[in-house]
Parts: C-alpha cells; sequence; structure tokens
C-alpha cells in the first residue's frame, strides 16, 4: 500500500486558518477536502435544512404529487414496492410511515430475495390485486421491462419509479412518472440514495399539502440508515440527512431502533457511521439476505413490543446465517485466490453459494486485493452476480456494454448486479477478462491518503471534538489519517476470523493508547515487539457505559 501525505505550504496554511478562523489542523483537514473559502467553510461545518434542493426540482414532481394526492382524494390503496437491502427497506419503511400520518391508504410489498428475486411476477400481481391497489411506487429500483409495466398497467395500476440507480433504457418510451437524480437534467445532487429519493418525494407531497416537514426531518434516522448503507457520498444534502439522521438516534421517536440500539450495546450519544455500517445495516441486511426484508420495515413502524422483540429474535437468528455463509464463501474464494498470480480481477461462480450473501463477500474480496471482483451465484438454470470495482474502474458501463444478455440488470459506477440466463455465462466471463485484462495494473496500486502529521501524545478529547466536527465521514469525506513515528505496540491480542485484527495498546514515551487494527493481525508479530513502528492512523471516541475514552484505528504501519 503506497501512502501520501498531503501537504500545504507554511504561509497559505497560516494564512487560510486566520480566514477561516479555525487552527492549522482543522484549515489543513478543510483544504483536503477541497473547501478553501470561509463560506464553503460555514456551509460545511454548519449544515442545516436550508441546504436541502428544492424537491421540484426533478422534473416530474408536479405530476408525481398530484397523483399521489389524487389518491389520498379518491382513498385509493398505494402500494409502495421496495428493493430488499437496507436502501429500499428504509425507504419503504419511511415512506409508509409519513404518508400514513398524513392519512393516505398505503401498504407495501418487499420481494423475498431467495424465492422471488427482483421484478414484477405473478405473486406481486396477485397480491396487488387483493389490495385492490391503483398506484404502485418503487423505492431504490425500477422496472426492468415494458412486459413487466404492461402487467401493472393491464391490471389497471398507476406507476411511479424512485430510483437512484443507472437505468437502461427498457421502458424510456413508456411515459412512465420518475423520480431518478441520476436521468434528473435539473436535480443538482445525482448521488442521493435509494432512501434519500423517498424523502425528497416526501418532502414535496408535504410541501404541497402545506403540512410541517418537522415530522419528516424527525424520522430523518430512518432515511439516514438507508443512506449510510448504501454508500453514497457524504456531501451536499446527504451531510443533513446523515447528521441529522444521527443526531436523532439520541432520543429516536422509533421504537425498533431504541431496542436494536440498546441490543447492539451501542451509546445513542456516541453513535457514528461506523456504528450504521458494521452493526446496524448488516442486521437489518441479514434478514432480506437470508430470509425477509418485509419484516425489517415492520420493525421501523411497529409500536407493539412483543412484535418488536419478536422481529429482532428473527434479526439475530438470519445474522449468525449469514455470518456462517459469508465466512464459508470467503474462505472458499481466498483459497483459490492464493493459488493464482496477482490477479487483475476475480471472477468466479458456484451452485452452492447463498445468493444473499455474496455481494458482501464480493466487497470484502475487492478492497483487500483493490481489483474487481465478480461472484455469480447459479440456481435454476439462472447466474445471479454481485459485482464490485475500484476507483477509475467504471464496472457499471463495462457490464452496459454486454447488458442485451441479461435479465436483469442495474448499479452503480463500482457496484452492479446482473441476473442472466447460465447459458450466456461462458460468454460474459470471457467478454469481462478481455476488458478486465486491459486495465492498467500501476493505476490500482491502493493509495492510503495522509492529513496531517499528528503525534499521538498531543491528541486529547477536546482535539478530537474539534476534529469530529468534520463529521460524519464516508465516501468523498473520508476520516482524518494522521501519521505519528517511534511509537510501539504492547499487550495486544488478535482476533476474528483467521486471526485477521489485533488490538491492544502503543505507547510513545509516557502515552499510551487503546488501539484496534482491521485486517492488520498479519503484519503484526510478536518478536517484533520491542520494534518502534510509523503509523498511519485516525483518533476515535468508545464508550465505557456511559464515560468516553479515545481509541486509535490503526490503518497500516511500517
Amino acid at each position: 500500500m503506497k501512502w501520501e501525505l498531503k501537504k500545504h505550504d507554511k504561509n497559505y496554511l497560516a494564512l487560510k486558518s486566520k480566514e477561516f478562523n479555525e487552527s492549522q489542523l482543522i484549515t489543513g483537514l478543510l483544504l483536503n477536502r477541497r473547501i478553501t473559502t470561509k463560506k464553503e467553510v460555514e456551509k460545511f461545518l454548519n449544515t442545516s435544512e436550508s441546504e436541502l434542493n428544492d424537491p421540484f426540482l426533478f422534473e416530474n414532481m408536479h405530476e408525481v404529487v398530484e397523483r399521489i394526492l389524487d389518491a389520498k382524494k379518491r382513498k385509493e390503496k398505494i402500494v409502495i414496492y421496495g428493493d430488499y437491502d437496507v436502501d429500499g427497506i428504509s425507504g419503504t419503511a419511511y415512506l409508509v410511515l409519513v404518508f400514513r400520518k398524513l392519512g393516505l391508504n398505503v401498504d407495501y410489498y418487499i420481494p423475498n430475495r431467495a424465492h422471488e428475486g427482483v421484478g414484477i411476477n405473478k405473486n406481486l400481481i396477485k397480491y396487488l390485486s387483493k389490495k385492490n391497489a391503483k398506484l404502485f411506487i418503487t423505492v431504490d429500483t425500477g422496472i426492468g421491462s415494458k412486459e413487466e409495466l404492461l402487467m401493472l398497467r393491464e391490471n389497471d395500476i398507476d406507476v411511479i419509479i424512485t430510483d437512484h440507480h443507472r437505468p437502461l433504457d427498457a421502458i424510456s418510451d413508456m411515459k412512465v412518472l420518475t423520480v431518478n437524480p441520476k436521468i434528473s437534467k435539473n436535480y443538482p445532487n445525482k448521488n442521493l440514495s435509494g432512501s434519500g429519493v423517498a424523502f425528497k418525494l416526501a418532502e414535496a407531497v408535504y410541501e404541497t399539502c402545506g403540512v410541517s416537514k418537522k415530522l419528516l426531518y424527525d424520522y430523518l434516522d430512518i432515511v439516514m440508515i438507508g443512506t449510510v448503507a448504501d454508500v453514497v457520498p457524504m456531501t451536499d444534502e446527504n451531510r443533513f440527512i446523515i447528521k441529522k439522521g444521527l443526531y436523532n438516534l439520541r432520543k429516536t421517536k422509533v421504537k425498533g431502533l431504541k431496542y436494536i440500539i440498546s441490543y447492539l450495546k451501542i451509546n445513542p450519544k456516541n453513535i457514528t457511521t461506523s456504528d450504521i455500517g458494521f452493526y446496524i445495516a448488516p442486521i437489518f441486511n441479514a434478514l432480506g439476505r437470508i430470509d425477509n426484508s418485509k419484516m425489517v420495515v415492520n420493525f421501523f413502524i411497529q409500536e407493539d413490543d412483543f412484535k418488536i422483540f419478536a422481529i429482532i429474535e428473527e434479526m439475530k437468528k438470519a445474522n449468525k446465517i449469514r455470518r456462517y455463509l459469508e465466512i464459508e464463501i470467503y474462505n472458499e474464494i481466498e483459497e483459490k485466490i492464493q493459488k493464482l498470480n496477482n490477479p487483475k480481477y476475480i471472477f468466479m461462480k458456484s451452485r452452492k453459494w447463498h445468493s444473499g450473501v455474496i455481494g458482501v463477500v464480493c466487497s470484502r474480496i475487492s478492497i483487500k486485493y483493490n481489483i474487481p471482483v465478480i461472484l455469480v451465484s447459479i440456481k435454476n438454470g439462472y447466474g445471479k452476480a454481485s459485482c464490485r470495482s475500484i476507483e477509475g474502474l467504471n464496472i457499471f458501463d463495462i457490464l452496459k456494454e454486454t447488458s442485451d444478455k441479461f435479465d436483469r440488470f442495474g448499479g452503480h459506477d463500482l457496484a452492479a448486479g446482473f441476473l442472466v440466463s447460465e447459458k450466456y455465462l461462458a460468454e460474459i466471463e470471457r467478454y469481462l477478462k478481455k476488458r478486465l485484462l486491459t486495465t492498467n495494473k500501476s493505476s490500482m496500486e491502493k493509495v492510503l491518503n495522509i492529513d496531517a502529521k499528528l503525534g499521538i501524545e498531543e491528541i486529547n478529547k477536546n482535539k478530537l471534538l474539534d476534529i469530529n466536527r468534520l463529521s460524519p465521514f464516508g465516501l468523498d469525506n473520508q476520516e482524518p489519517n494522521f501519521i505519528d513515528t517511534g511509537v510501539k505496540f504492547v499487550n495486544f491480542t488478535k482476533f476474528g476470523v483467521n486471526n485477521r485484527h489485533f488490538k491492544g495498546y502503543i505507547r510513545k514515551n509516557n502515552r499510551f493508547i487503546s488501539v484496534i487494527g482491521y485486517n492488520l493481525g498479519h503484519k503484526l508479530k510478536l518478536k517484533n515487539l520491542n520494534k518502534k513502528y510509523e503509523i498511519v492512523y485516525t483518533p476515535v471516541f468508545k464508550s465505557a457505559r456511559t464515560d468516553l475514552f479515545i481509541e486509535l484505528k490503526v490503518k497500516d504501519f511500517n
């Protein structure tokens, strides 16, 4: 891994520090994030609802809202149809909750990943007919074919598509009401999550009704979970959604979230995007990947304590199964990779893999080796693929060139998926091999960006509180990384599958600080205990009951 320390001219840093009225440390962090004016600093550090874009910048939003309010007036049944990942689930739950508060007749449907997959099928049509639904609103998913859309229209059901994926042209000439930042010419934030798009729809409806938006903001913790889980940039209005959502979790109005935070032993006053991404989102995802996502929507809107606890028990069971399956698949793939010679990409397929968990494994392998990864689960004559890529290599565009072979296809620049008949798999593998082998290997070397030199003896609670003003951290606003030299690891233990991680303490002079290192267990050897290391780290707060202490997340060391 290559380290790159960002440096600024001393005089320029001093000048900007005075202009920003911030310390040189904070000024440097802001400049590293391409924030260069006082106005940009104010906007970044003091995000508020005033930064939200007008939802009516979406071209079809007036017509969309008119159709929804027409359904309200006629007391028509509206069915929200969400994708089965955390983003789709949370966006669906949010719309159901806030629409019901407005008096709309709303129900929801989440397809069973294992038995139905995505798309309009006979089960769904039967459900819609039973409910006498007249309006069908998608969340975090489009409609893949004209045939599917015609099935809905033939049953006298109007359609509104809300999505944030890059769509194909399958139904572009069918005049469907659509809210999607990826295809909007006017909407400035192209990086909303699926749940974020649902929030903008709710905003437009509430605004048109002349109802206070306070309730929409009060439940932004639901939208925030989907936004963090979908790994969208932590910039623009996403920043407000995440910041407000994390704040709401301190005293959440969602009863289920209170219980899940307690079960996971997370201090709500110190909850971060990392807690959402590593603990909360996976336990929600588990039900969708292994069993039934519809139960998770119910978890968000349910008020009955007994039913909430029953759902949490199901989540816990599904999460254990998910972990077991992930470890099994991950280890199998790792064993195969060890026999390869510096692969430029991974394409693997199996009839044994559970399609619901290969996406997580795909991400882990791609991050570890910094290469594109395509994993395919084969069942009943079809291959269901999860694809993950790296910066500078747009996997969506590569796959789009052969999308005529896919039954279903969608995604983003760095993450995509497809469903394809097994007879085309060999052809697609050959195509991907040809395209991915042309990638320049030198451009794929992983770079660890370092913000500044900061000795561990300088870290204290006030300094960390100051640094955390730049949060929430994530895509396009990465956690700040610092470098220090001459530190020793002491009293460490390794943990995780194959001792992948370590935790313990580091010492420099008379300062001891707790540390944790993920995926670095292989680098730390008992025989080198007396060696002094150069480390790259991020300081974070950890909770011990009601107290906070400082821990360093070690990113790398030499």
